[in-house]
């Protein structure tokens, strides 16, 4: 390997790394409202939708500048469950066809305006399954980043604008109705797990999920830029001519 392509090697680990280190925490056990995370919204992609958004089938997308694992696509049954144009019940993802045969660790699970704001039993539900089966073990880490969307500030976000959780035999429960109001928040999870299928179900219409994928800072990636940029200077400056002392 030329010294070139070593320091992309590494640049590309650095970047990865400034990305993905954070000290995950297993989401398990039950509780009124999940812990506000410090961090705002993670830099991710959101997946784009292609099919029948309202009953399904559709195809939910990643492209560039996502990380390489999760650029492609995954099948899905049932409706879209976002948005108040799509009902309620049970969407079933199949992430077999993505490039490593299942949704990588590190995916972030949005939840999005899960309260009682609407008035209904705003509640989401997720069951996984790995290669091996059902997954029987937490598979989710607590949140990783919160912001507020709408009439909703990040900076203005308390502790009980959060919905509750459960987590029992490898489901977990995330209840808005134990969220007074409206506070029209988001919040990101990420999976510790890989996962090969995914079932979504929300009780209401107006209680959000859906998936992001990770993509690199812009300071990362000026880091990289500025790294490449370097080695390309010092690969064209010529060698061998060292100045004589008299």
């Amino acid at each position: 390997m030329t010294r070139f392509n070593l320091v992309i090697a590494l640049a590309f680990c650095s970047v990865t790394l400034m990305c993905t280190v954070t000290k995950a925490v297993i989401l398990t056990g039950s509780g009124s409202h999940l812990s506000v995370p410090a961090n705002t919204m993670p830099n991710a992609q959101n997946r784009t939708v292609a099919g029948n958004t309202s009953s399904g089938p559709w195809q939910g997308s990643w492209t560039t500048p996502a990380f390489p694992d999760w650029i492609g696509s995954f099948n899905v049954i049932g409706p879209v469950p976002a948005g108040t144009t799509s009902p309620s019940g049970i969407s079933e993802y199949d992430f077999t066809s993505m490039p490593t045969g299942e949704l990588p660790v590190g995916t972030y699970f949005r939840l999005g305006d899960v309260d009682k704001g609407s008035g209904a039993t705003e509640v989401i539900t997720l069951t996984a399954t790995d290669s091996f089966g059902t997954i029987m073990t937490p598979w989710l880490d607590e949140a990783v980043g919160v912001g507020g969307y709408g009439s909703g500030l990040a900076s203005s976000i308390a502790p009980d604008d959060l919905p509750g959780w459960s987590y029992a035999g490898g489901v977990y429960k995330f209840d808005g109705t134990t969220v007074p109001g409206n506070p029209n928040v988001s919040l990101a999870l990420t999976n510790n797990v890989g996962i090969t299928h995914l079932s979504v179900t929300r009780s209401s219409k107006f209680a959000n999920f859906s998936l992001m994928a990770p993509v690199p800072e812009p300071s990362s990636m000026a880091v990289l830029v500025f790294g490449s940029l370097v080695m390309l200077k010092r690969k064209r400056s010529p060698v061998g001519l060292r100045a004589h002392r008299p």
